[in-house]
Parts: C-alpha cells; sequence; structure tokens
C-alpha cells in the first residue's frame, strides 16, 4: 500500500511511516468463543441482562461500554446525537487536514479489493465526525444508523464502537460484530486509533468500517498506518499555524516599539520596515519592503560595510544631513551570520538622539533635592531673597545668584527649578571651578567622534544639550576662561549649540541659573570677566545673605542641624544651652551655614551627653591670650585637636574624606596633621580614604 505524505511533514515522521511497523495488540473478541448459545443470545445479550462473563474472555474497555448502557437500563441508544455546522468543522484544525481520507481510502481499496466495501471516518476529540468516505452503499448504511458528517459517534448516541472506545482509551480499538449495541451495525467491524498532534495532544480519531469478513490483523494494520500519516500531518499543520502565530505576534510586537527597526539582508534589499522606523525615515513601510535600501535613500546607508566586514555596532550617535533629510539618532546594528559566519542580514534600530536624550537626562541629571520649603531662617534679608527668587522661578530669563561660599547658592538654584515650570525637566549642575581648562569646552558644549585625542568614540553631548528642556546651573561663573565666556554669550544669545569638530548648530531651550560668590563688577574692571555675558546673565539678580547678616536664624539653624546629625548618629535628641547659643549667635562664621552645619556634625559626633554645652570659636576669633600663659595653652590646644581628629577619624572608621567634611577641613590639610600628630590610620580605614 502506499499511502500519501504530505512534503511538509518533518523528516523523521516521514522516515517512521517508510520503515517497517510492528503492530500493537488490538482489544479482539478471542475467536474461539461461541457467539451465540441455545437460545440464540450473544454474550453481549446475556452480559446487559445481568449474567457476568468469563474472566478475559473481552477487552475490558467493551465490558465498560456494557456496564455502563446497562447501568443506564438502555441496549440500545435512542438519545438525540450533537451535531455541528459544515462551517465549523471546516475552521477547526481538523478540517485542514480533511481530504486525507478521501486520498488514503484509495490506497486502501487497492489492498481490501472491491468485494469488500470499505469506509474511512474522520472524528475530533468530541466524537463529532469531521468526514466521512467510502462506497456509496456503505456510507447510506452508516448514516441510517446516524453517522454522518457533523453527528456525533459517541456511545450515547450508537451505543459501543471503537471510535468511542479508542478515544476513553487512547489507544487503537476495534470492535466487530455482536459486540456492538447497534442493530445497523451488527454485520460490520470498525478499527480506530487515536491521532495525536504536538506533545501528545489527543485531537480525535480516525477509524476503518468494513464488513465482518476483512481480516482483523489487516483492518487493524491499515487503521494505525492510516493513523500514523494523519498524526503526522497534524503536527506538520500545528507546527505551520504556531509558526504563522508566532510570527504574527513578532510582527506586533516589533511595530509596537518606539525604535524604529528595519532588517535588510545581504543584497541590501529591505525585509522588514516597522513603523517608527518609516516615520523617523519618511519612508513608506509596505512599499519599501523588498527594495534595495540604497534606493529609498538619499544617502549612503551606514550599515552597508557590516556586510564585508562583519562587525557591527551599539548605540552610535548618527548625524545626516542630506537634500530631504536632516537625522541625529542613536544607531544600534546586529549582523546575523550562518553557519560559515557570512553576513546574511542585518538587523538595524535605531531611535530619535532627541528621545534617547530626555531619556539619559532623567538618569544624568543632578537630583534635585531641595525646594523653597527646606530654606530654613525668617529673617527679613531671607525672606526678602525667597520672594524674589519664588517669583523669577516662572518664565525662562536667566538668574545670577550672589552671595557668599557656602551661603547656600546651589539650594536656591534647586529650589528656583522645582517651583517652576521645568520641575520636571532635568536640571544640570556645573562647578565651572571644578572643570579642568582643556576641558571645559567639551563638557558645556560636547564634541563628535575623532574631534580630539583622547576624545570618547562615537562623539558625546555637552552640558546645555543634556540639560535642554530644564535648568543648568553655572557654579562659579567668574572662575570660567574668557575665551569661553564669549562662547557661552554666543549660546545664551542664539539658543544653540555647536559640538567641537561640528559645523552644524544644534538648537537648545535651556534656562541658565549661574552663581558667584565674587563681586562681578569687580571682576569686570580687573578684566577677569565680559561685561556683555553679565549683563545677559544679570537678568534677575537675588542676593543671598551671609550668615552673618542674619544671625537671628542661627539658633533654628542650629536646632535643625543637631536634630539632623543626632539621628544620623543614632543618639538622642541634642539640645543647646544658652551659652553655646549665644556664643554661636556671637561668632561671624565666615564659611557661612556650610561651616555651621559642619561644626554641629563634628558637636554630635564628640559629644558624651545630650546636649552642647560650650562652643569655642576657631582660634582666630578668640580673645588673644597673655603671652604668659602662651606655651602651655597652645600644647593645650595641641592635645585637643589630636583627640578631635583621632575621634572624628574613629567615628568614620578611618574615612579621611568623610572626616575632613566633618573637621571643616580640606582633605591635604588633615593628612597633614594626622602626619604632625603621629596618628595611624587603619589599613582598611587608608583603603576607604584612598
Amino acid at each position: 500500500m502506499i499511502l500519501p505524505i504530505s512534503p511538509a511533514l518533518p523528516g523523521k515522521l516521514a522516515q517512521r511511516l517508510t520503515e517497517p511497523y510492528h503492530l500493537p495488540s488490538f482489544a479482539v473478541t478471542d475467536p474461539s468463543m461461541p457467539v451465540r448459545d441455545a437460545f440464540g443470545n450473544t454474550p453481549r445479550d446475556r452480559f446487559l441482562k445481568g449474567e457476568d462473563l468469563p474472566a478475559g474472555s473481552l477487552d475490558e474497555a467493551v465490558l465498560s461500554s456494557w456496564r455502563r448502557l446497562r447501568d443506564r437500563a438502555s441496549t440500545e441508544s435512542s438519545r438525540p446525537s450533537a451535531h455541528r455546522s459544515a462551517d465549523v468543522l471546516a475552521n477547526g484544525l481538523l478540517g485542514s487536514i480533511a481530504a486525507t481520507g478521501a486520498l488514503i481510502l484509495g490506497s486502501i481499496r487497492l489492498i481490501l479489493g472491491r468485494d469488500h466495501p470499505v469506509s474511512i471516518v474522520l472524528v475530533d476529540g468530541d466524537l463529532i465526525i469531521h468526514s466521512l468516505a467510502g462506497d456509496r452503499s456503505f456510507v447510506e448504511q452508516l448514516d441510517a444508523v446516524g453517522l454522518r458528517e457533523g453527528r456525533s459517534a459517541a456511545e450515547d448516541a450508537v451505543g459501543t464502537n471503537a471510535v468511542d472506545l479508542c478515544l476513553r482509551e487512547r489507544r487503537p480499538m476495534v470492535t466487530s460484530g455482536w459486540q456492538h449495541v447497534c442493530p445497523g451495525l451488527m454485520d460490520v467491524k470498525i478499527a480506530a486509533a487515536p491521532l495525536f498532534g504536538l506533545n501528545n495532544a489527543l485531537h480525535g480519531a480516525i477509524a476503518l468500517v468494513s464488513d465482518a469478513s476483512v481480516g482483523t490483523d489487516t483492518l487493524n494494520g491499515l487503521a494505525l498506518l492510516c493513523a500514523e500519516s494523519t498524526s503526522a500531518q497534524l503536527s506538520a499543520v500545528e507546527t505551520s499555524g504556531n509558526l504563522d502565530r508566532m510570527l504574527v505576534e513578532q510582527r506586533a510586537i516589533v511595530d509596537s516599539i518606539s525604535d524604529g527597526l528595519l532588517v535588510v539582508d545581504e543584497d541590501g534589499r529591505v525585509r522588514h520596515m516597522n513603523a517608527p522606523a518609516g516615520r523617523i525615515l519618511t519612508l513608506n513601510p509596505e512599499q519599501s519592503v523588498g527594495r534595495r535600501f540604497a534606493e529609498l535613500l538619499d544617502f549612503e546607508p551606514i550599515i552597508a560595510p557590516i556586510f564585508r566586514t562583519g562587525i557591527g555596532y551599539y548605540d552610535r550617535e548618527l548625524i545626516i544631513d542630506s537634500g530631504r533629510r536632516h537625522l541625529h539618532l542613536i544607531d544600534t546594528a546586529i549582523p546575523i551570520k550562518d553557519a560559515q559566519g557570512k553576513v546574511q542580514s542585518v538587523v538595524n534600530t535605531f531611535r530619535e538622539f532627541n528621545r534617547a536624550k530626555r531619556i539619559a537626562q532623567q538618569i544624568a541629571g543632578s537630583p534635585v533635592r531641595y525646594t523653597f520649603d527646606d530654606i530654613i531662617g525668617t529673617s527679613d534679608c531671607l525672606r526678602h531673597a525667597i520672594g524674589d527668587a519664588r517669583k523669577a522661578a516662572f518664565g525662562t530669563a536667566n538668574i545670577l545668584l550672589n552671595g557668599p561660599s557656602g551661603s547656600g547658592k546651589e539650594v536656591f538654584a534647586q529650589a528656583i527649578h522645582a517651583h517652576g515650570d521645568r520641575r520636571d525637566a532635568p536640571f544640570i549642575a556645573v562647578n565651572c571651578a571644578a572643570l579642568p581648562r582643556e576641558l571645559i569646552e567639551s563638557e558645556l558644549f560636547g564634541y563628535l567622534a575623532g574631534s580630539f585625542t583622547g576624545a570618547q568614540k562615537g562623539g558625546r553631548p555637552g552640558k546645555f544639550e543634556m540639560a535642554s528642556g530644564g535648568t543648568i546651573f553655572l557654579d562659579e561663573i567668574t572662575e570660567m576662561p574668557l575665551d569661553l565666556q564669549a562662547k557661552l554669550l554666543r549660546v545664551l544669545q542664539e539658543r544653540e549649540v555647536t559640538r567641537i569638530g561640528a559645523t552644524r548648530p544644534i538648537p537648545i531651550d535651556v534656562r541658565v541659573i549661574a552663581a558667584s560668590n565674587r563681586n562681578l563688577k569687580d571682576a569686570i574692571a580687573r578684566r577677569e570677566f565680559r561685561d556683555d555675558l553679565y549683563y545677559r546673565l544679570h537678568v534677575v539678580s537675588i542676593t543671598i545673605p551671609a550668615l552673618k547678616d542674619r544671625r537671628s536664624d542661627i539658633p533654628m539653624l542650629a536646632t535643625h542641624f543637631l536634630r539632623k546629625y543626632a539621628a544620623s548618629a543614632g543618639k538622642p535628641v541634642f539640645t543647646i544651652s544658652e551659652a553655646a547659643l549665644r556664643a554661636m549667635t556671637t561668632y561671624d562664621w565666615p564659611g557661612n551655614v556650610r561651616e555651621l552645619e559642619n561644626t554641629l556634625e563634628r558637636l554630635v559626633v564628640l559629644s558624651d551627653g545630650t546636649e552642647i554645652q560650650q562652643f569655642d570659636p576657631p582660634g582666630d576669633a578668640r580673645t588673644p591670650i597673655p603671652s604668659s600663659t602662651m606655651v602651655p595653652t597652645m600644647k593645650a590646644l595641641r592635645e585637643h585637636e589630636r583627640d578631635v581628629i583621632t575621634a572624628t577619624l574613629i567615628h568614620v572608621d578611618h574615612n579621611v574624606t568623610k572626616a575632613a567634611e566633618i573637621l571643616g577641613i580640606a582633605r591635604p590639610t588633615l593628612y597633614s596633621k594626622i602626619r604632625d600628630y603621629g596618628i595611624v590610620l587603619q589599613r582598611a580605614g587608608a583603603d576607604k580614604a584612598s
């Protein structure tokens, strides 16, 4: 027999069908068992009347079917059968292989001969008949008992039969003659085998129905081979359907992402382009697929060399200027290679630079921690400064903050940003004095790849680009070199920056807040600061008072810092004596609020009680000491200073940087005192300090 094998079948399944097959043991009646007794009763008749049959005389599955029918007190099924419409049957999985039965039937007829009528039946997992083909007279006989397309072959509908049993048992079954309950099936033999798909899922059964004269082994083998062939086709259809569904899902996923994505093959033809890619490149994705990428664009595709080199790239900044397009992108290209390492296609993903910049701004922007509510004090001069800052927060006018070091200029800058309508945009803080002279231009304005030795591969945007849409805070603006002041002036006037090595400017929308602890007019007089830049920055000028000019705020600030550092040190809430507070109020605090904060942190760390009882201003603020007591006093001070430094180092686990901050001195100064006093740093602490 030659069975039709679908060309789409997997190789192993197709090979299986061409190899010799060993038939399993089917459920068949013992041929030596007498069919009827002296009264004309078959074993089925006797069983349904309550008589037990000899053990092993029939397959237990057949006996179970009879038992179910007997328990329902019915020897023949008269229940209405379930059915489905032709449209429903055609749309199911079995509907896609419904023609298989008719193809196989021709081969089966050649084997059995024309003297043996045969039909082939395909049912689904609910026992609904999907197709029924065979000799016309035989099909009409089956139709008379209710076995027709769209109807049920279940036990409840047509009584005991191999089709129902094989699905219940999930194995091949045969029923013949008197084993059937339905009178119309008394002269037929049914061999049925289950149909399994992917992951051993049961989809239905295929059955051969013939007259009782056909050999059982022959009919059994044919049914099993039909099931093997049909199951293989089901698996192939399932696999194809799964692949189609996965392809649809993947296309939906690709089209839903916001990045542009396109796939170009080795011939330079576009295999796929999603909607964002079409929008960014101003192309129609549907019309672009199948065309050469170079024909669609008016510039040389940057991914073309990858097919030759096999080397892709990640997150490369790409600026393209052509007759029809100006593109500023973050681009990634990944080569797809075959087993021999040859590039077959390139997957190219890209996003607009402005969108990537917004994401980077949210990550890289300086954190805004302060608002106007965090500025402590009720003095008139402070309230006046806060009032002006609140008014200036809204709008885009440049702001110049004047005030001595440590007075809180960055706190004011953050509060202005947080209070204005740019609060959700980035806040970028730049300390002009901390940037090396040779790097300040590239840090502020950015550069292209290869602009100078040591430039980052792919280039880099500057602080002004990163702050676009938000606020840039230029602290210690007087420390900016004069030549860069001229470039900054142009940026403020034109609202655009040009990277180092570039010729095309990049528009920006940024608000500038500058700060200085020096008198800018004096700097202008000394030709250290440009007067035109001063007037560009001096749109709104806010003076932040020194701490000595708002002494009434010192008790409030002291209480705040005591609570803050007592909590961080895990100590009880501190109080401060009237004498100590009076000494703090009369001290001029040249370091302003920063010095006050560091001093109070140091007092909390070194205090053993719950009250700060004494505050001794630094030596230069003390009352002069008589010469007769100068030497012993200096010795006592050195011992006291050594003890303070030692205790502070122990408190911060010998972290020199942190200790210097608490003590209010520079780290090199602290290292000098450590050497001078012979203080030994623990190795772990020294590592941390470095």
